[in-house]
């Protein structure tokens, strides 16, 4: 049995990989993460290139801060991809953004033991946002670094070295980038979704999770 995680990218249909969408066309079943209230993203960000038919199951997915629920829809997920794939031998799991960055589906792998596991790599949002900008994220022998904006920085001068920060998940937008007044920061909502936003971090409110913050 043969699972593929396939990064369908931040939102943009016209941003997956040939990879991918042969994935899509040719695989006799597609998963597709579910959390309860939400719609499904990836979902619908893939649905243009998958063939009309396609048996697409979803999958629970739980995101909250409640360790319990969250294993217990780990376990109901791998269940029903161990099922389908007892049946149809090989399948597709539908990852937003790029297969290897802040992946559910990985919490999942220690379920899924005897499944072998082919990574398909997709477009990530601060590759995007880095395009809105018409701006590199890094040139010669500069770096970069993707970190959690969950919470600021524990060491914020250390990251001096980075030519460019990326904080996903940007809740504490406002005041992280208050740590770096030299530089210029924007932040994003929704990249290439309906509602899709470019904001200086003063005009933020609220939070949503698909929030990125891009410090240069």
């Amino acid at each position: 049995m043969r699972l593929y995680l396939i990064g369908v990218g931040p939102g943009d249909p016209e941003l997956l990989t040939l990879k991918a969408v042969r994935l899509l066309r040719e695989l006799p079943v597609l998963f597709y993460p579910l959390e309860e209230g939400r719609e499904p993203l990836a979902l619908n960000i893939a649905r243009p290139h998958i063939p009309q038919g396609k048996p697409l199951l979803p999958v629970p997915l739980f995101t909250g801060g409640d360790r319990e629920r969250a294993e217990v829809a780990r376990r109901e997920a791998a269940r029903r991809i161990r099922e389908a794939l007892a049946w149809y031998r090989e399948g597709g799991y539908l990852v937003l953004g790029d297969s290897l960055l802040y992946a559910s589906p990985f919490h999942l792998l220690p379920l899924l033991e005897g499944i072998r596991v082919e990574v398909v790599p997709g477009i990530s949002a601060h590759q995007l946002a880095a395009a809105r900008l018409s701006r590199p994220l890094a040139m010669g022998e500069e770096g970069f670094a993707v970190l959690s904006g969950l919470k600021p920085p524990e060491d914020p001068e250390g990251l001096a070295r980075f030519r460019t920060l990326l904080f996903y998940k940007a809740k504490r937008a406002k005041e992280i980038a208050a740590l770096f007044p030299n530089r210029e920061a924007h932040v994003f909502r929704r990249l290439a979704m309906p509602g899709e936003r470019q904001l200086s971090p003063e005009e933020v409110e609220g939070w949503d999770y698909w929030t990125l913050l891009l410090v240069r």
